[in-house]
């Protein structure tokens, strides 16, 4: 376990030079799960009990800052790579995970031994990987019944910190806006910390938040947008400018049917 630890320390502090030199806002724990064939229906009754009871009960505890539970909805189904995503928030270094007892879970209000829960997890589901985010920033907030548009980046050789200072220079000031404009609206910006390497398929990814499901279809307002908070500089020349650094290699939309903060 300390071996992990200073892998991902070692990758937090290599992270900055990489990706830019600003202070990461947080760090995530992403884990992405997928049913057995013929039980997604239960794992998502899983998912909104034991699993949700359980991490309010971690969140009100102050081991992490919040948690938000995703189901597929485009890819989904045996296309999906994650039938649910289990997304832990914390200011600092995640816990590590699995140190719930049988006592924590009966004050969380779970009716099962830890044994037990974990039985039912593996009955019904398994873990198709788990990675470590660093935040790097943070625009509105997202709400249960909501929904997420995740874009998978994979940067450019040389072009991670000058993709983030002009993703944080340019399409932030937009997000703002449209956060502004409809509560439940924002976007997030985040490095992988872990794992790591040349061959993985991403190593950043940015969040758009959405409030409901006719959001997702409304007609985009970017170029309006843009030319309201950036008016000396052209939309369709940022937008190549950014193609250039970096390649979006897969946007997966999600509904969020659990969100969890402290009140």
């Amino acid at each position: 376990m300390k071996r992990i630890l200073s892998l991902f320390w070692l990758a937090a502090l290599l992270l900055p030079a990489a990706f830019g030199q600003t202070q990461p806002l947080g760090y995530v724990r992403d884990l992405c799960v997928k049913a057995h064939p013929g039980k997604l229906s239960a794992l998502r009754a899983f998912m909104l009990d034991p699993v949700a009871k359980a991490s309010k009960f971690r969140v009100d505890g102050g081991t992490y800052s919040w948690v938000v539970i995703a189901e597929a909805v485009a890819p989904a189904g045996r296309e999906a790579r994650c039938d649910f995503r289990i997304v832990y928030g914390s200011t600092g270094f995640p816990a590590e995970q699995n140190l719930m007892t049988t006592e924590d879970l009966r004050k969380a209000g779970v009716g099962m031994t830890v044994e037990q829960r974990n039985a039912k997890r593996d009955e019904l589901s398994y873990l198709v990987a788990t990675d470590y985010w660093v935040t790097r920033d943070m625009v509105g907030s997202s709400v249960k019944g909501g929904y997420v548009r995740i874009n998978y980046f994979k940067t450019k050789p040389g072009m991670a910190a000058e993709w983030t200072r002009a993703e944080q220079g340019g399409w932030k000031q937009m997000a703002e806006v449209f956060a502004k404009d409809k509560p439940g609206t924002g976007w997030g910006l985040y490095s992988l910390a872990m794992p790591g390497g040349a061959a993985l398929p991403y190593n950043a990814m940015t969040v758009d938040m959405l409030p409901n499901w006719a959001a997702l279809g409304e007609p985009g307002r970017q170029r309006a947008t843009w030319n309201k908070v950036h008016p000396e500089s052209d939309y369709s020349a940022y937008m190549d400018r950014v193609g250039d650094m970096a390649s979006r290699v897969r946007v997966d939309t999600m509904r969020l049917i659990e969100v969890i903060r402290k009140p």
